[in-house]
């Protein structure tokens, strides 16, 4: 899902979180873990990809909008991470943590479902710490992605996007087999 998906539907957990219980820490939790989960991307745009020279927000969006990214270690968005706070959140009782983990699951099942039909070679196992680690973090062995023209040139406007300027080849290669065969 694209980041102003993320946005929406975390504002509107976070709305009805708020709504249903009171409470301003599940609320800020259920935003924080719906998207700002998201901050990891752009860490590894500054750190692991080394644009640190470039931390203009709109450069990090064109760069991963055209999927320019080489590796993707993206340490929030792991089952063994939401598996440890669920055990800390647990024993501690801590409402923000608590509201981070249901927005965080809402945020990864948005993931899964979205770009798990346009972007990932293996929808779930990506999601692993431990399985982008074996590929070495590698986007070449985690995405299967063709770039659409144009992506990455009106930033604002793909924020808020629902689904990606992209599409996974195998669905295209199908695509081209059917309008051929027509």
């Amino acid at each position: 899902m694209m980041p102003g998906g993320h946005l929406a539907t975390a504002a509107a957990l976070s709305a009805v979180s708020y709504a249903a219980t009171g409470s301003v820490e599940l609320a800020a939790g259920c935003f924080a873990g719906g998207f700002l989960i998201d901050f990891d991307h752009y860490l590894d745009y500054l750190v692991v990809e080394g644009q640190w020279r470039k931390p203009n927000p709109l450069d990090f969006l064109r760069y991963s909008f055209r999927s320019e990214p080489r590796y993707l270690v993206l340490p929030l968005h792991s089952f063994e991470l939401m598996t440890l706070l669920t055990i800390v959140a647990t024993l501690g009782k801590n409402t923000f943590l608590i509201g981070y983990l249901i927005g965080a699951a809402m945020h990864l099942a948005f993931d899964i479902a979205i770009n798990g039909d346009y972007a990932l070679r293996q929808r779930y196992l990506f999601y692993f710490f431990a399985y982008r680690a074996a590929c070495g973090f590698r986007s070449s062995d985690l995405l299967d992605i063709t770039v659409r023209p144009g992506s990455g040139s009106q930033p604002i406007r793909e924020f808020f996007n629902w689904r990606p300027l992209t599409a996974k080849r195998a669905k295209l290669a199908r695509r081209a087999a059917a309008r051929s065969s027509l």
